[in-house]
């Protein structure tokens, strides 16, 4: 399916004359070969899989994660959740307490399903990629009353909490990480920019989307008309397409790595 969403930018980068992107969500060929670069924005540990997804594809990866994640210590005092919820594999760090691991865990998606498995989790249930998927899981797995241990980062998961306790739930929510801005691109990013060797940025989250617009330098954002922004959501592309001018932004199919990177070509001349 293809649709068309006009942009009008800034006039730094165009005149006044608006911009179409196609955001395109089929998984033909979109990098000409002497850009085989592919920035990857995502912070650790979903940086190291994906750079070697990438490379898996016949492409370079360049790493440059856009937010710096830093893991906080988790306290339940007297709660003993019934369930555990987690929206971010960023949660999983700090839930090592083997005591949680018996407890069954809702997770937002197939992607963070594997760390929390991989953590000591026993039983893992994940929803299809978004918030309101795992919203909806909750519903139909766990009667109202339950006790819920809503594990996020600082800042996330306010609205989903008042909306799982007005639906009867007894939530607890815990912010287990924290996350801030990178505030300029890796060196490696930019020398690969400015030597016109990207051919894509991938990104997974509006935040990485919004710190990677900030931290590009007025010599830097014009470089990207050649470039192709691969988002995970609509919501990622509309950060992408009013910050800066691409030369085309294509949304996955689903909210997952492998649909991303089947925004990739599939070969490099």
């Amino acid at each position: 399916m293809r649709r068309v969403w006009a942009v009008t930018l800034a006039a730094a980068c165009v005149p006044t004359v608006p911009l179409i992107f196609l955001l395109n969500r089929s998984n033909d060929s979109i990098l000409p070969a002497p850009r085989a670069g592919v920035i990857v924005t995502r912070p650790p540990p979903g940086l190291a899989p994906t750079m070697a997804a990438v490379a898996a594809r016949g492409l370079r990866p360049i790493a440059a994660p856009m937010l710096l994640v830093s893991q906080r210590g988790l306290s339940l005092g007297a709660f003993r959740p019934d369930a555990i919820v987690l929206t971010s594999g960023q949660a999983v760090g700090s839930l090592a307490d083997p005591q949680l691991h018996d407890i069954p865990c809702y997770v937002v998606g197939a992607a963070t399903a594997r760390r929390a498995r991989a953590a000591g989790f026993a039983r893992v249930t994940a929803a299809s990629g978004t918030a309101d998927d795992l919203t909806v899981l909750l519903h139909s797995a766990l009667p109202p009353a339950s006790r819920l241990l809503l594990a996020v980062g600082q800042g996330y998961g306010r609205e989903m909490a008042a909306a799982l306790r007005g639906q009867g739930y007894r939530v607890l929510r815990r912010c287990v990480y924290a996350v801030r801005p990178a505030t300029d691109l890796p060196s490696d990013a930019v020398a690969a920019l400015r030597a016109g060797q990207v051919g894509a940025v991938v990104f997974y989250s509006t935040r990485t989307a919004e710190a990677f617009i900030a931290a590009l330098t007025p010599a830097l954002a014009p470089l990207l008309a050649g470039v192709a922004a691969i988002a995970m959501s609509d919501g990622v592309a509309a950060v992408l397409g009013a910050g800066a001018r691409w030369r085309v932004i294509r949304v996955a199919a689903r909210p997952d790595q492998d649909a991303m990177l089947d925004c990739l070509p599939h070969d490099v001349a």
